[in-house]
This record gives structure tokens, C-alpha cells and sequence, in this order.
């Protein structure tokens, strides 16, 4: 007769199962504010080497008040030169995209990709009820605006008080892990600061390059499509695809030879990104299989849509970096 085999498990490790668990659920259910916190973190991490490099010629808070003035006046800048047009044509685009949708020929697309027409026509639909729906526009735009401001003073006061706050957080190591935690959270710190650095430039060349090929195509509202190109570029693989889809679409309305032209421009560019741009520009980034990056982007956009897609990635680096450091980290919490 073969021996039972007996498992014991210790109240402790229920009770720690437990709470876990409980930790997990409050972490959903203020998922919103942890987002928050996160995109605060990302920018501390970002901003963080700049300071510490001014600081050898400003102490610390004039640093980051200089840091803040230039950000906030390039903003300024961008905001003068670019917002004025940006406007223009989002305005004729509200008005246009109706037409575009009657205009273009479906019935030839329609076998290959039908959900392309209800795409756009619900497109244009909620444009509509977005112009309609005035209280419920202005409330979204206020909320986006209070998160803004939550987010610049977070970080501001973050990175004024950083040396204070790992103070405080080494204080969850023992003193022989304490050195050895915080060098884990540097390296976390280091690889997300420098994926977002990385891919604020990328997108801003890949803004730029878009923007150029567009208006040598004639393609209509070039600066939303080449802005767009340049925000997307902040989900890897996914966000190209998008962009350049809704480029090739805008380019069919005027025809279908513009439509291969801007087609093969935007795989060009795609090519000159994976081959050059990234290799160039995120050298020091996340470092992560395409897989593992498509597969945390849908899992981050079921969860808070667009901006859970954009944390994916920094979440994605972080956790590559606990599963690297993982024999480290086991060594310290395993103590008794």
C-alpha cells in the first residue's frame, strides 16, 4: 500500500497567503491612484540623473526648479507653435470625418477587413456626442487636468525629499540588506528612467520624420497623424501598427496609390526604427522579449485602458529586474 504523502502548512503562511491576497484586491480596487503613483515614480526616476548631474553646479532644489522652468517653457513653446494648427485641424477633422466615411470605398475593403468601416463610423459618431455631451467633456477635461497637477507636484516634492524617502524606505531592510535593497530599487529606478527618456526621444524623431513625409505625400491633417505616430510610439509594436493604419485610411480618401505610398512610408520608418532609432536611442532600455511586451500591453489596457497599456512596459522592466535580482531578494525576505 503506498505511503500518504502529508503536507503541512504553518498558520503564519496562511495568515501571509492571506494578506497577500487582501493587499492584491485594495490594489485593484485603487488601481487608479496606484496608476498615479506609478506615472509619478516613472518621472522621479526619469528626472533624477538630471538633477544629480546639475547638481554639481546648483544644489539640489534650485536644480529642480530649473528643471521645472525649462520643462515648463519648452511645453510653452510647443504649445505656441504647435497648438494653434493642432486645433485648426481637429476642427475640420470633426467635420470632415462624415464625409470621409462616405466617401471612401468600403465595399472594396470589406472583405478584408470589415471591422475597419464600424470602426470609423463609430468614430465619428462619438465625436458627435463628445461635442454634444458638453458636461460631461468638461468634467473629463477638469479631471485630467487635477491628475496633471496631482502629478507635477508629486513629483516635484518626490524628488525635492528622495534622499529622505529612501531613508525611510530602507528602514523595511535590516542593516546587513540594506545596502543590497536599495541597490535593487536603484537598478529598477535606472532602467525605467531610462526607457522613458528613451522613448520621449524616439518619439519625438519619429514625430518629426512622420510629420516631413506626410506633407511631402499631401496627406490631410499630417501634424495629428505625425503626433499621434509620436505618442503611439510609447506602446512598442502595437502603437506603430495603429498609427500607421489610421494614416494609410486618411490616405485612402484622396487614393489608393497614396495609400500604398504612405503604406511602404510608414514600414520604411519602421525599419529605420527597429534597425537604427531603438539600437541607437534604447540601448539602455527594458530589454524585453516582443512577446512579453504585446502580452503586458493587453493585460495593462483590459486593466486601465490606455494608461495601463503605457505602464505595461515600466511595470514589465521592473518585474525583469525582480526576476534578475530574485536570489537576492529571496535572501532578504527569507530571514527570520
Amino acid at each position: 500500500m503506498p505511503e500518504k504523502v502529508k503536507f503541512e502548512i504553518s498558520s503564519w503562511t496562511v495568515v501571509k497567503i492571506l494578506l497577500v491576497i487582501v493587499a492584491a484586491a485594495m490594489i485593484y480596487i485603487v488601481r487608479d491612484v496606484v496608476a498615479l503613483l506609478f506615472i509619478v515614480l516613472v518621472l522621479v526616476a526619469t528626472f533624477s540623473p538630471i538633477i544629480k548631474s546639475w547638481q554639481k553646479y546648483l544644489s539640489r532644489i534650485p536644480a529642480i526648479i530649473a528643471l521645472f522652468t525649462l520643462l515648463i517653457a519648452v511645453a510653452a513653446g510647443v504649445v505656441y507653435i504647435i497648438f494653434p494648427p493642432l486645433v485648426n485641424e481637429f476642427a475640420q477633422l470633426a467635420i470632415s470625418v462624415p464625409s470621409y466615411i462616405s466617401e471612401t470605398n468600403f465595399d472594396s475593403l470589406r472583405q478584408y477587413a470589415p471591422e475597419i468601416r464600424n470602426g470609423l463610423q463609430s468614430l465619428s459618431s462619438n465625436i458627435g456626442s463628445i461635442t454634444t455631451n458638453v458636461y460631461s467633456f468638461t468634467a473629463g477635461v477638469f479631471g485630467a487636468v487635477f491628475s496633471l497637477l496631482m502629478i507635477i507636484v508629486l513629483t516635484f516634492y518626490m524628488l525635492v525629499e528622495e534622499s529622505d524617502i529612501k531613508k525611510q524606505v530602507s528602514a523595511f531592510f535590516s542593516e546587513q540588506d540594506r545596502e543590497k535593497g536599495i541597490g535593487v530599487i536603484n537598478k529598477i529606478a535606472a532602467k525605467v528612467g531610462s526607457w522613458f527618456r528613451g522613448q520621449m526621444l524616439l518619439g519625438l524623431v519619429i514625430f518629426v520624420i512622420d510629420y516631413v513625409g506626410l506633407l511631402i505625400f499631401g496627406v490631410p491633417y499630417a501634424l495629428i497623424l505625425a503626433l499621434l505616430a509620436g505618442l503611439l510610439e510609447i506602446i512598442p509594436t502595437v502603437g506603430p501598427f495603429i498609427s500607421g493604419t489610421i494614416a494609410v485610411l486618411f490616405a485612402l480618401t484622396i487614393s489608393p496609390w497614396k495609400a500604398l505610398f504612405v503604406a511602404i512610408f510608414y514600414m520604411a520608418v519602421q525599419l529605420l526604427e527597429n534597425n537604427f532609432l531603438v539600437p541607437k536611442i534604447m540601448q539602455k532600455a527594458i530589454g524585453i522579449s516582443p512577446v512579453v511586451i504585446i502580452i503586458s500591453v493587453i493585460v495593462g489596457a483590459k486593466l486601465l485602458g490606455v494608461i495601463g497599456a503605457i505602464l505595461s512596459i515600466p511595470i514589465a522592466a521592473s518585474i525583469s529586474v525582480i526576476i534578475i535580482e530574485w536570489p537576492t531578494i529571496s535572501k532578504m525576505f527569507s530571514k527570520e
